[in-house]
C-alpha cells in the first residue's frame, strides 16, 4: 500500500543582493499560501526584486493572481518584480492562463509553434 506524501513545507527566503531583492519560494503557491508571499514581498514593493519559483511545485489561480498583482503594485510604487525561474507545473499554468509573456518575458515560449504560427 502506497501512503501519501506530505507536501513539501511552504518557505520563503529573502536575500538582499546589491540593492535588488533575491526571493526564493519552495512549496505549493496557492489559496492557502498566497497570503503568506503577499505579507513578505508588499514592504519591498518599491525595490527590484527578483523571484525564484523553481522550487515551486504547484501553483493555483491564486498563486498566479497573485503574482500579477505583485507586479502591478511593484510597478505603481516605482520598484520590480521579475520572475528569474519556474518549475514545471509553474510553468504549465502560466501557459495555460495566457500569462507566460506577462510574466516572463525574457524566457520565452515552452512549446514550439503550432504550423499555423509560423
Amino acid at each position: 500500500m502506497t501512503t501519501p506524501s506530505s507536501p513539501t513545507p511552504f518557505l520563503i527566503r529573502i536575500v538582499d543582493v546589491d540593492g535588488a531583492v533575491l526571493v526564493r519560494v519552495r512549496g505549493e503557491l496557492d489559496l492557502a499560501t498566497a497570503p503568506h508571499l503577499e505579507q513578505a514581498l508588499d514592504p519591498l514593493r518599491e525595490r527590484p526584486c527578483e523571484l525564484d519559483l523553481a522550487e515551486v511545485g504547484f501553483a493555483d489561480s491564486t498563486g498566479v493572481n497573485l503574482l500579477l498583482r505583485l507586479q502591478r503594485r511593484a510597478a505603481a510604487a516605482g520598484g520590480s518584480i521579475r520572475v528569474l525561474a519556474v518549475s514545471g507545473p509553474v510553468r504549465r499554468i502560466l501557459d495555460l492562463s495566457g500569462v507566460t509573456s506577462v510574466l516572463l518575458p525574457h524566457l520565452g515560449r515552452s512549446d514550439p509553434p503550432s504550423p499555423g504560427e509560423r
